[in-house]
């Protein structure tokens, strides 16, 4: 009934994986009272970019994948980049709650891919339990946004910016019945394990308590604060840290399994190298905070305003200059981070023996 599997080891998956969303807890909750929104964008920056240039490292760094992928490699981020920026000037709230969603959307993924790494070490689960999990993340994640009341200040002010008319009985019902879907689907879920279980399937209890401990944090942090920054600063320290860590160890099986110990990449990785390893990721953040230069407002040039008068059906009032710069430095921060989540949607397919390999 009970198997447990660990996505790199016991003690590597108790620091990385369980106990990570706690500390992301307690440092989001202390950073919304103590530091200021410049302090909390810039401890952002920090942590999110150097899991960028492991992405890169990545797409760009092994042959292989360059070979299979060279057109999305080119064209994608051309396209991408082009149509944010453009975004930015005409509908800049819009185009920051997609970035969010898209953002949200591949953190949702990564979830799911770390709990099929957690049922393909322990060999638990039936053969549908895959999509299960995936619409539990689905559901959970959809939810927290309709129903928190972080998002919901940003989706309710954006479809009243559309001209849509929405009152707070219009905002009460979406919330009630994103809570009664999930917890519809929370019955279904438990009924489909158990029906497996009785069919002979075992459980990796691990997989559960890392999905428990994640959402928890996710849930009291969109519920205990106003801030988008501290929100993504929760967000990155568990979506960019455990990403390093298992691209980590992604690279160095894949190195060891292939017994190639002459691209620079493969001595990177070799145990003992750690400290450069994360060092490269940090100078990687040093170069772009550099490059910057400036205040974030100047990075922007002028060319994009976060102002919003007030919504009286929603007892919302005018944009702040806190918010508004808060919106501003997520963006601006979300920005890089739109290649390394497209590079991510199409190199880590979990069914292809090639990515097996290294994990």
């Amino acid at each position: 009934m009970i198997r447990t599997g660990y996505i790199v080891d016991r003690r590597n998956d108790l620091i990385w994986f369980l106990g990570l969303p706690l500390f992301a807890l307690a440092f989001a909750l202390y950073s919304q009272f103590a530091l200021s929104a410049v302090a909390i964008a810039s401890i952002a920056l920090w942590i999110e970019y150097p899991h960028h240039f492991v992405t890169f490292l990545r797409t760009y760094g092994l042959s292989d994948d360059w070979d299979r992928f060279k057109d999305r490699l080119i064209i994608g981020p051309i396209v991408i980049v082009g149509v944010t920026l453009g975004g930015l000037m005409y509908a800049p709230l819009t185009i920051t709650l997609v970035m969010l969603l898209w953002r949200q959307q591949h953190f949702l993924m990564q979830l799911h891919g770390f709990t099929r790494i957690y049922d393909f070490k322990a060999r638990t689960g039936d053969a549908s339990i895959g999509k299960w999990d995936l619409a539990l993340n689905w559901v959970l994640y959809l939810n927290m946004f309709l129903a928190s009341p972080l998002f919901t200040r940003l989706w309710a002010r954006n479809l009243t910016d559309f001209g849509i008319p929405i009152n707070a009985d219009t905002v009460r019902i979406v919330h009630q019945c994103s809570w009664a879907v999930t917890a519809a689907f929370a019955v279904g879920y438990v009924g489909h394990l158990l029906r497996g279980i009785k069919d002979g399937y075992a459980i990796n209890p691990i997989k559960y308590l890392y999905l428990g401990l994640s959402y928890s944090m996710l849930y009291i942090v969109s519920w205990h604060t106003a801030s988008v920054l501290v929100h993504a600063v929760a967000n990155m320290i568990i979506h960019g840290i455990q990403y390093n860590v298992i691209v980590y160890w992604y690279l160095r099986r894949k190195f060891e399994k292939e017994e190639n110990t002459t691209s620079w990449i493969a001595r990177l990785v070799r145990p003992g190298n750690v400290v450069a390893f994360v060092a490269l990721g940090v100078l990687y953040a040093v170069i772009y905070q550099l490059l910057r230069g400036g205040n974030l407002d100047e990075f922007g040039f002028g060319l994009f305003r976060f102002e919003y008068a007030s919504i009286p059906a929603l007892s919302l009032g005018p944009m702040s200059e806190q918010t508004a710069f808060e919106l501003f430095a997520s963006t601006l921060l979300f920005l890089p981070g739109l290649l390394h989540i497209y590079f991510d949607s199409f190199i880590w397919r979990v069914r292809e023996t090639k990515v097996q390999g290294g994990l």
